[in-house]
């Protein structure tokens, strides 16, 4: 049997071609497609599947990132996942991968490390992108511990999207949560950071690739 695989990507030509690479390599069947995590939810609500394939910032949509994963481990525990991203901060990527999700992929991988991807998470393995590993391996991940890290997984999603653009009253409505909760937010992560301003704050997640 097919495995049976749904995509989910904000731009219609990445859907396209991972659509080609996965079923050009013999991976499994695309049996859905999505652009954003609303239609996504209905897709996986309607239609069975083995594995999902999804993008992990779909900006136009009020639940990306970390909201998204943590729902759709929530709503289908026993889903395969596969986050793209080519979001380079380990400690995000930590964050991804302490939710339970089986496979990190770098977004400007070649389409061989996809299909690699998909089959070892079919097998029940875990894959990480090599340039994850390097970059996780000061953290230990590839001993799977629970370091301690700087900022929270909360609080790295904050400085993430007031660092692509968003005001605070945009993340507010984004995460579901009052403004003063992010203002809040951001001053911890200032605080455990060492840092004053948000100029070095901003400074900070382009230097950590948190905003790329």
């Amino acid at each position: 049997m097919q495995l049976r695989i749904i995509i989910a990507d904000d731009h219609p030509v990445v859907l396209l071609g991972a659509k080609i690479i996965v079923e050009k390599g013999g991976s499994g069947l695309v049996v859905g497609q999505a652009e954003n995590p609303e239609e996504l939810e209905a897709i996986l609500k309607s239609t069975p599947c083995d594995l999902l394939v999804t993008d992990f910032a779909m900006p136009n949509s009020r639940r990306d990132g970390l909201i998204m994963l943590k729902r759709l481990r929530r709503l289908h525990p026993e889903l395969k996942i596969i986050v793209l991203t080519s979001i380079r901060n380990s400690s995000l990527i930590l964050g991804i991968l302490n939710l339970g999700i089986q496979g990190v992929v770098e977004k400007n991988a070649d389409q061989f490390e996809l299909i690699e991807a998909i089959k070892k998470v079919a097998r029940h393995q875990r894959y990480i992108s090599p340039f994850f590993r390097e970059a996780l391996a000061d953290v230990s991940i590839l001993n799977f511990d629970r370091p301690s890290v700087k900022l929270s997984p909360k609080e790295l999603e904050v400085v993430r999207l007031l660092a692509i653009g968003l005001t605070q009253a945009q993340v507010a409505e984004k995460l579901s949560r009052s403004i003063k909760t992010i203002s809040w937010t951001k001053v911890s992560a200032k605080t455990k950071l060492g840092i004053k301003t948000d100029a070095e704050l901003y400074q900070y997640a382009r230097n950590t690739h948190l905003s790329t």
